[in-house]
C-alpha cells in the first residue's frame, strides 16, 4: 500500500532525549520490574516526547525536514532553516516545481525543456536548462540535492519535506482508518490534510506542465474534501459539514457528488426543503449547460427524498462519486505499447489427418477464444514422408511440404508482461547451432496467472524463427485424469514428424532416441504445456540447439539442467488497469473509477479473473461496472462470482490442490492437508514457526511441506522468511477447509496457533519492556528468536495486524483469556508506539472479550494498560478512569501487586495533572504495599519517583532523603544501574542545595559506574551535570573539559538534544572567560 507506512524501530524515542536523557532512562529502568509497572515508562514518555508527531504526517509549523522545506500547495513555497527563498525569475520557480512533482524521479532534459517551454523551444533551450537548474541548485543549501545523471537530473527529497506528499500519507492514512471503522480519526487526519493546503496548487505558475499538474493536484484535493464529507454523513454533525460543501458545489456547480451530499447533509440537518433545491439545482444546470438528466444514483436520493425513506449510511467508507471523472489512481499513461495482435495461422488443410495427428489441445486457462477463429488447429496432412522400417528415421521436410503449425491461436488483446516476454523472446532466438545444448525456458506460476497466455503469446513470435514449425501438447499435468506419459507424447509427436505409427519402438528411451534423431537437422518450436514433473518433459527434450522448448508448469521444475527458468507473479498494477481497460473500455473505467479499483482488488492480478470480469460485463449488458464490482466485493464470494461459460478461477485452483490431494505421494497429501489448515488463517503472513503450532508438526517437517505448497505455487513465500496466501488462493483454502477439516481438528489447530502468538508476544515484550506478570502460555513450536528489544520492536510492528485477529479469535476459542493476556503482552510496542493508536485498539477489543467472559482479572490488567495508554496521549480523565476502575476490580480479587502497580500509574497521572501531593500519597500508599507483600526492592525503585516528585515540588532536601532510603537497598542488592541512577540524582539535589562537594562526589561515582556498564547516554548526561556544576562554582577550565567530552560522546552516539545544549554551552562559556569556545 503507499502513504503511511508503520514506524520503525529506529523511531524508538531513545534518539528523541534531550537534556536528562539518564534521568529518564532511569526511571524507564525503574519500572521494568513490576513496580511502576506501566506508569514508569509512560511517565518517561510523558517527559521525553510530549505527542510525538507521526512520521511524515508534522502540522505546517513543525515539518520534519529540518533544515529544508518545500511547499507546492498554494504558492510555490521553499524555505531554509525557517527562512523563505524566493526564487527571483519565473523560470527558475517552474523548474523547481517541475522536480518537485518529480521528486524522486529522473527529469530528463527534454522532459524539462518541454515543460519548461512546451512546443516551441528556442534553440538555444538546452544550454538554457542547465543556467536553469545551476540556479534551482544554488537556491538550496546542498546543491547535491539536485543530482546530475546522464539523461537528465533528480531531485533527491526527504521524507516528509514536502507538502503534497505529507498530504497523500494522510490521506492514505485516513483511508486506513475508514477502512477499519474509525471514522472520528479518519476525519481529523484529513482535515489535517486539507489544512496543508494555501490556496489554488502552484499559484503563479504559468509553465506548460502546471495546469495538469493543478488540476491532478485538486482532484486529489477533491477527494479528500469527499471523503469528510462521507465520514461525516456517516455519524458525524450534517450541520457542520453543510458550509464546507455549500463553497465545494460553488466551485463545482457541475459535480453531481457534491450536490448528492450536500442534499444529504442538509436533509440529516432537518432542512429538507433546501436538499430538494439543490438537487433541483443541478438537475436544471445539466439540462441547460450539458442535456442531459442526472445520474441514478440523484434521481434515487431525490425520490428517497420525497417519499420521506432516506436514512443514514452506516459505513464511513468513500463511496462512488457519480459525477466524478478523475482518472484512475496510480495508473501511468506512458510506458511500453502492449503487444498487438498477431496474425492467426494459415487455415488446416481439408483431408484426412495424417497418422499420428490429433485436434487440436483446448483453449488454455485464462484465454477467450477470438471472435472468428476456429479453436482446433489440425496438423497438417503429409507433413513428413514416412520413415522406412529399416531406418525409422523420418527425413526433413521437402521445401513445398507443409510445415506443421499446431500451437492454440493467441490471444489478440494480450497485455504486459513486457520483461518476462523478453526473456523469452531472447532465449527463442538465441544461437541454433546442432553443437549446442538445447533451449529451455520453464514459465512457472499459480493457476490463472496466465502462463499458457504468455508462453504462446511469445511462440507465435517466435514462429517465422523455427522453419521446422511448432508442436504443442498439453501434458495435463494438473487436470482431470491422468497426465500424459513421456511414451504417448512421443509417440504422437513422431507421428506429427513423419514417422509412422508401424515403426514406433515400443521402449521410451528408443522412442526419446528416434525423437531426437528426427529433429537433429530440424529447427522447430516445442510448447510443453501445463508439465507435472522435470520426468515428464525429460525424453520431450531435442538432443541439439536446433529446436527449442517452452514449457509451463505450476510447480517450480528443478530441471531440465541450464535451463532459464521465469517465475510468472501476479500482474504488476499498471498491466492490471490496462488490461481492464482493454477488456471493458476505457470510458467505462473513466466514468466510475472507484468501482473498476474495487474490480482489480477483487481480482487480485491474477489474469484469469480479470479476463473473467471482462466476459461477464460483455455477455450481460444490463451490468454496469458497479455491479461487478458489488458482486465481487461480497466476503467470501468472490471465488463463486468469478466464473463464466467455461472459465473459474475456482476450477484452476481445484485441479492444483487436487493433484496433491490425489497424490500417491505421501508428502504431497500432508501438503494438501498443511494447505486446508493454512486455510483458517488465510489473510496474514505466516512464519515456519507460526505455521508449525497451526499444523502442530516439527518445525523441519513443517518447512518441507511450506517449501513443496511454494514450489506449487499454492503459498507465496515472503521477504522476510514466511509464507501467504495469494488472495484468491487463500479463500479457497479457507473453503477446503471448512468444508474437508472435521470442527474438532479446525478449532484445535485455530487454538495451537492462537497460543503460539501469545507465547512470542510474551517473548518479544520481555526484551522491549520486561515487567512480567503472568508466565506466557506453553507454545506447540519454537518461537521467533529475537536479537534484541529493537529486533522484538520490529516484530511488533510487522506482525500487528496478525496479533489484532489473533485477539479477536482467542475470545472464541477454549481460552479466552488468551485475548486479554495477549493484547497486555504488546506494552512494549505500546510504550513505544502509543501514539499510533494500535495498542489501544487491541487492548478495547480484549476488553470485549474479558467483559463477555465475566473475566474480573483480565478486566483489571486491561484498565491498567488503557489508563496507560490514555495517560501517554495526555488523556488525563479517561486514564483516571480506567486506573480507578483497575484499583477496585485488583481490590476485590485481593490482588496486592496489581493495586501496588495501578497505584504507581496513579501517582504518574496526577503528577502529570499538576496534583503532585496526590502523586505523593499514592506512591507513599504503594510502597507500603509492596513493603507488605515482601518486594524490597520495588519499595526502592518507589522512592525513587517520590524523590523526582518531590524535586519537582521544590523540597530537594526531602528527594535527598528520600534517594538516600533507595540508594541503601539498591547498594544491599548489588544493583549497579539503580545505584548510578540513584547517585545522578542525588548530586542533583546536592548541586540544588548548593552543597557542591558533596555534589562532585556523587557526579564521580556515578560517572564511574556509567562508565564501567558502557552506558553511553548516560555518561554524556553525567558529564553534562558535572559541567554545570562546575560552572556554577566558577571552575570555568573544568567545565570546558566535561562539556567537551559531553559533546564528544553526543556527537558520536546521535545524543542530539546533549549535543546542542553542550555546544550552546561552550559558546556561552567562550563569551564568559573571554576565550573563543
Amino acid at each position: 500500500m503507499r502513504g503511511w507506512a508503520p514506524p520503525t524501530p529506529d523511531d524508538l524515542p531513545e534518539r528523541r532525549t534531550g537534556r536528562r536523557a539518564y534521568e529518564r532512562k532511569r526511571l524507564l529502568t525503574c519500572g521494568v520490574d513490576g513496580a511502576c509497572g506501566f506508569g514508569a515508562v509512560f511517565w518517561r514518555l510523558c517527559q521525553v516526547a510530549r505527542a510525538p508527531p507521526r512520521r511524515g504526517c508534522a502540522a505546517r509549523d513543525e515539518w520534519p525536514g529540518g533544515s529544508l522545506q518545500y511547499g507546492i500547495l498554494g504558492s510555490l513555497e521553499l524555505r531554509v532553516e525557517g527562512r523563505r527563498v524566493e526564487p527571483t525569475r519565473p523560470r527558475v520557480q517552474a523548474a523547481l516545481a517541475l522536480f518537485l512533482l518529480n521528486s524522486g524521479e529522473l527529469v530528463t532534459i527534454d522532459a524539462l525543456i518541454d515543460g519548461l517551454w512546451g512546443e516551441d523551444p528556442p534553440k538555444t533551450a538546452r544550454a538554457q536548462v542547465h543556467t536553469v537548474v545551476s540556479e534551482v541548485r544554488r537556491l538550496l543549501p546542498a546543491p547535491d540535492h539536485v543530482a546530475r545523471e546522464s539523461a537528465g537530473y533528480r531531485l533527491n527529497l526527504q521524507q516528509g519535506v514536502l507538502d503534497s506528499a505529507r498530504f497523500e500519507l494522510l490521506v492514505t492514512e485516513a483511508q486506513r482508518h475508514l477502512c477499519s471503522a474509525e471514522r472520528e480519526r479518519a476525519v481529523g487526519l484529513l482535515r489535517e490534510a486539507l489544512a496543508l493546503w494555501r490556496g489554488e496548487a502552484l499559484s503563479g505558475i504559468g509553465a506548460p506542465f502546471a495546469d495538469a499538474a493543478r488540476a491532478r493536484l485538486r482532484e486529489q484535493r477533491f477527494r479528500a474534501h469527499m471523503m469528510v464529507a462521507d465520514a461525516e454523513l456517516a455519524g458525524g454533525d450534517c450541520s457542520a459539514l453543510i458550509p464546507e460543501l455549500s463553497a465545494l458545489s460553488a466551485e463545482f456547480p457541475e459535480r453531481e457528488d457534491v450536490a448528492e451530499r450536500l442534499a444529504r447533509a442538509l436533509y440529516f440537518a432537518g432542512r429538507q426543503t433546501e436538499a430538494l433545491a439543490v438537487l433541483r439545482t443541478v438537475r436544471a444546470l445539466l439540462a441547460e449547460d450539458y442535456g442531459v438528466d442526472p445520474g441514478r444514483e440523484l434521481v434515487a436520493l431525490e425520490g428517497a427524498m420525497l417519499r420521506g425513506d432516506l436514512v443514514r449510511e452506516a459505513s464511513p467508507g468513500v463511496r462512488p462519486s457519480p459525477g466524478a471523472h478523475q482518472p484512475p489512481q496510480g495508473v501511468t499513461p506512458s510506458g511500453p505499447a502492449p503487444f498487438g495482435p498477431t496474425a492467426a495461422p494459415p487455415p488446416a488443410p481439408t483431408g484426412p489427418l495424417p497418422s499420428g495427428s490429433v485436434p487440436a489441445e483446448p483453449t488454455p486457462p485464462g484465454a477467450a477464444a477470438a471472435p472468428g477463429v476456429t479453436r482446433a488447429v489440425l496438423a497438417p496432412s503429409g507433413s513428413a514422408p514416412p520413415a522406412s522400417a529399416e531406418g525409422q528415421v523420418a527425413s526433413a521436410p521437402s521445401p513445398g511440404s507443409p510445415v506443421l503449425r499446431q500451437l492454440p491461436h493467441d490471444l489478440p488483446d494480450f497485455i504486459g508482461r513486457e520483461k518476462e516476454m523478453a526473456t523469452l523472446l531472447e532465449t527463442g532466438a538465441a544461437d541454433r547451432s546442432p553443437c549446442s545444448a538445447p533451449r529451455v525456458v520453464v514459465v512457472s506460476g499459480m493457476g490463472g496467472v496466465g502462463k499458457t497466455a504468455l508462453v504462446l503469446h511469445a511462440a507465435h513470435r517466435l514462429a517465422a524463427a523455427f522453419p521446422g514449425g511448432q508442436l504443442y501438447v498439453d501434458l495435463r499435468g494438473f487436470g482431470a485424469g491422468d497426465p500424459r506419459t513421456p511414451f504417448d507424447v512421443l509417440g504422437r509427436f513422431l507421428m506429427d514428424l513423419g514417422v509412422s505409427g508401424r515403426s514406433l519402438p515400443e521402449d521410451v528411451d528408443d522412442r526419446a532416441a528416434l525423437y531426437r534423431a528426427v529433429l537433429a537437422d530440424r529447427q522447430v518450436l516445442i510448447v510443453l504445456d501445463n508439465a507435472r514433473d522435470t520426468h515428464q518433459i525429460g525424453p520431450l527434450l531435442p538432443g541439439n540447439g536446433s529446436s527449442a522448448v517452452l514449457v509451463t508448469s505450476r510447480r517450480a521444475l528443478a530441471g531440465p539442467h541450464g535451463a532459464t527458468r521465469v517465475a510468472l507473479h501476479p500482474m504488476a498494477e499498471d498491466e492490471q488497469h490496462r488490461m481492464l481497460e482493454r477488456l471493458c473500455g476505457e470510458d467505462a473505467l473513466r466514468a466510475d473509477p472507484e468501482s473498476a479499483s474495487l474490480v482489480l482488488d477483487a481480482c487480485a492480478g491474477l489474469p484469469l479473473a480479470l479476463r473473467i470480469a471482462g466476459a461477464q460485463l460483455a455477455t450481460r449488458p444490463t451490468w454496469s461496472l458497479s455491479t461487478l464490482a458489488r458482486r465481487l466485493s461480497c466476503s467470501g464470494s468472490r471465488l463463486r462470482a468469478l466464473a463464466v461459460d467455461h472459465l473459474a478461477v475456482h476450477d484452476t485452483f481445484v485441479l492444483s490442490y487436487n493433484g496433491l490431494r490425489d497424490s500417491g505421494q505421501p508428502m504431497e497429501r500432508e501438503a494438501a492437508q498443511a494447505f486446508r489448515l493454512l486455510g483458517l488463517w488465510p489473510s496474514h503472513p505466516v512464519a515456519p514457526e507460526a505455521a508449525a503450532a497451526l499444523l502442530g508438526e516439527s518445525l523441519a517437517d513443517t518447512a518441507d511441506v511450506l517449501d513443496l505448497l511454494a514450489d506449487t505455487h499454492l503459498l507465496q513465500a515472503t521477504d522476510t522468511g514466511g509464507y501467504r496466501f495469494h488472495d484468491l488462493v487463500g479463500e479457497f483454502a479457507e473453503q477446503c477447509a471448512l468444508t474437508e477439516e472435521p470442527e474438532a481438528e479446525r478449532e484445535a489447530a485455530l487454538l495451537r496457533l492462537v497460543t503460539w502468538y501469545s507465547a512470542a508476544a510474551h517473548r518479544a515484550n520481555s526484551l522491549t519492556a520486561p515487567v512480567v506478570h503472568f508466565s506466557p502460555p506453553r507454545a506447540a513450536a519454537p518461537l521467533p528468536d529475537f536479537h534484541d528489544g529493537r529486533d522484538a520492536l520490529a516484530w511488533f510492528v510487522r506482525e500487528m495486524p496478525a496479533l489484532k485477529a489473533v485477539i479477536e479469535l482467542a475470545g472464541r476459542t477454549a481460552r479466552p483469556e488468551l485475548a486479554w493476556r495477549t493484547a497486555n503482552a504488546m506494552l512494549g510496542y505500546g510504550h513505544a508506539y502509543w501514539w499510533v493508536g494500535e495498542w489501544t485498539q487491541c487492548l478495547t477489543k480484549a476488553m470485549d472479550w474479558a467483559r463477555r467472559h465475566d473475566d474480573l482479572m483480565g478486566q483489571a490488567y486491561l484498565h491498567n494498560a488503557l489508563g496507560a495508554a490514555n495517560g501517554m496521549a495526555y488523556r488525563n480523565d479517561e486514564c483516571l478512569a480506567h486506573l480507578r476502575a483497575a484499583l477496585a476490580l485488583h481490590r476485590e480479587t485481593e490482588n496486592g501487586d496489581g493495586q501496588a502497580t495501578v497505584l504507581g500509574n496513579l501517582a504518574l497521572v496526577h503528577r502529570q495533572a499538576g496534583r503532585l501531593q496526590e502523586a505523593i500519597a499514592a506512591l507513599e500508599e504503594s510502597r507500603l504495599l509492596r513493603l507488605r507483600l515482601g518486594h524490597t526492592q520495588d519499595s526502592a525503585i518507589i522512592l525513587s519517583s517520590k524523590g523526582l516528585l518531590l524535586r519537582d515540588s521544590g523540597d530537594a532536601a526531602a528527594a535527598l532523603e528520600a534517594y538516600a532510603q533507595a540508594l541503601e537497598i539498591f547498594r544491599s542488592q548489588g544493583l549497579d544501574k539503580f545505584v548510578a541512577g540513584g547517585l545522578f540524582n542525588t548530586a542533583e539535589c546536592f548541586r540544588a542545595l548548593g552543597r557542591s562537594a558533596e555534589a562532585f562526589e556523587a557526579y564521580a561515582e556515578s560517572l564511574t559506574l556509567a562508565r564501567k556498564m558502557d552506558d553511553q547516554d548516560a555518561v554524556a548526561d553525567i558529564l553534562h551535570g558535572t559541567a554545570q556544576m562546575h560552572h556554577e562554582v566558577g571552575d570555568l577550565e573544568q567545565a570546558r573539559v566535561h562539556w567537551e567530552e559531553a559533546r564528544a560522546i553526543a556527537r558520536e552516539h546521535g545524543l542530539q538534544k546533549v549535543l546542542e545544549e553542550s555546544a550552546e554551552a561552550l559558546a556561552s562559556l567562550g563569551e564568559d572567560s573571554g576565550l573563543e569556545p
